[in-house]
């Protein structure tokens, strides 16, 4: 699982979810080196002519934790210091060279969300595509 796809998956849950990935980190030693904290970042894209346009500023929460002398660090939009540790306990944990029963477990907690927000995604378009109307096969048009 990629950094990307983390980053990602943990954005996207639901309160109640976050709250379960931090769970399974209850009996494990974590340190956290960098308490939640927000701020404002510059969201850069590239417009139409592939040159950097600064669109503005995003909140975003950001924390570091330390698992096993492995460092993690979570970055999420918003408001948001429980999503931000749990991302950077996700991050410490899977930078961990060593097999652990915690990197099994988040993998497969994490799974699990994948393919419910794939689900959520497919029935979204779904509902999108009934609405989609056909001009060239309207009358008159």
């Amino acid at each position: 699982m990629g950094i990307e796809d983390l980053t990602v998956l943990i954005g996207a849950m639901d309160d109640e979810t976050v709250e379960q990935v931090l769970g399974l980190f209850a009996d494990v030693e974590l340190t956290v080196t960098s308490p939640p904290c927000s701020g404002l970042v510059m969201l850069t894209v590239k417009d139409s002519f592939e040159t950097d346009f600064h669109l503005g500023e995003v909140l975003v929460t950001r924390a570091g934790v330390v698992f096993r002398g492995w460092e993690g660090f979570g970055m999420v939009s918003g408001e948001a210091p429980r999503r931000a540790l749990a991302r950077a306990a996700a991050d410490a944990v899977f930078r961990c060279p060593e097999a652990t029963g915690i990197q099994d477990n988040l993998r497969a907690c994490l799974q699990k969300e994948a393919l419910m927000q794939k689900d959520r995604l497919t029935e979204s378009a779904a509902l999108i595509t009934a609405t989609r109307v056909n001009f060239d096969l309207m009358p008159g048009a």
